[in-house]
């Protein structure tokens, strides 16, 4: 099958990304320098375009094998939408479906245990569960519209949005 001719790539860039992450996350930031920062920099870009790549890669797999996979064995390609409201506020609308082991880690309410559609922008997480029937068709007055109605949800907090010392380390 042709998608399992892609797995060799595939790995290649995973393992690509493992390397460039594990460099970038061996540094112990309290000892580094701007050269070493520097050197960070490069390993975080690295790690960016394999993912990147271990991505497109998986994604051409899955299309592939859908398009090999009788009618009814056929498995949803995630969908992603990205509009804009009324204001002029960019939105990225997208499906998330747990895996069973994540609803029971999560704890997750009934309601979300199926799924749920997620509005991501810059700024603001909203959800709405479950996922709505044919919601990737929806007009664009439509998704708006459920965009507005969806519940607000907290954004997750990475280590690189923490907010900075207000005192920055001086280099000698």
């Amino acid at each position: 099958m042709e998608g399992e001719a892609l797995q060799p790539q595939i790995d290649e860039a995973q393992k690509a990304l493992e390397v460039a992450l594990g460099e970038a996350c061996a540094a112990d930031l309290e000892e580094v320098d701007t050269g070493e920062l520097i050197r960070i920099e490069e390993s975080l870009a690295v790690a960016s375009k394999a993912a990147k790549q271990a991505v497109s890669l998986r994604l051409r797999r899955r299309t592939q094998r859908r398009a090999a996979a009788p009618s009814s064995d056929v498995v949803p390609v995630a969908t992603h939408r990205i509009f804009d409201d009324i204001r002029g506020k960019r939105w990225r609308a997208f499906a998330v479906h747990p895996t069973s082991a994540t609803v029971e880690r999560a704890a997750l309410p009934e309601s979300y245990r199926h799924g749920w559609l997620t509005f991501e922008s810059d700024d603001e997480m909203r959800r709405v569960a479950p996922i709505p029937d044919k919601w990737d068709d929806l007009t664009i007055d439509d998704l708006r519209l459920l965009c507005y109605r969806a519940g607000v949800a907290p954004k997750r907090v990475n280590a690189l949005d923490k907010p900075r010392d207000p005192k920055p380390r001086v280099e000698e």
